[in-house]
């Protein structure tokens, strides 16, 4: 009686595997998108600031390139960067406000950056498996049904 592993694969067990290697980079891609990383975050706040620079100045950063905005941010340091910001743009202690909450903002995000990676690591791995779960269920179901009729009896 041959085992298992004896058997070779038929063409529909190579067309479940290709769609469920497709179905995995989809939703790798999905999470790569939709879950945040440190300098999504950092990018974030660096157009923040600049948003609330623009309020005071509104003409500040004009021309300017975003990418080329944000490596000067994080060459400097993110917090000497602002500084700096606020002392060319002359921004007073009237804006302490604003750049207070942009920083609380920040340090939220990023303290609750590894729960969103963990809830969307387990989100991915649910996805995966759970469509291939419910067909196995589904196919137990069926066969158990398809014994019954033909043979008439409950298999115990």
């Amino acid at each position: 009686m041959p085992g298992p592993s004896d058997q070779r694969p038929t063409p529909w067990h190579r067309f479940i595997r290709m769609v469920a290697a497709i179905y995995l980079l989809l939703l790798a891609g999905t999470f790569l998108l939709l879950v945040p990383n440190q300098e999504r975050i950092q990018r974030n706040m660096v157009f923040a600031v600049t948003e609330e620079t623009r309020r005071y100045d509104g003409l500040a950063f004009a021309g300017e390139s975003p990418r080329k905005i944000f490596e000067e941010a994080r060459s400097q340091g993110f917090d000497a960067w602002i500084a700096h910001v606020r002392s060319t743009f002359k921004i007073g202690p009237e804006g302490d406000s604003g750049f207070t909450a942009i920083g609380h903002e920040y340090e939220r995000a990023l303290s609750s950056l590894p729960f969103q990676q963990f809830g969307g690591v387990a989100l991915v791995l649910l996805l995966f498996f759970a469509p291939g779960a419910l067909f196995r269920l589904l196919k137990r179901k069926i066969r158990y049904s398809f014994d019954v009729r033909i043979s008439g009896k409950f298999p115990r």
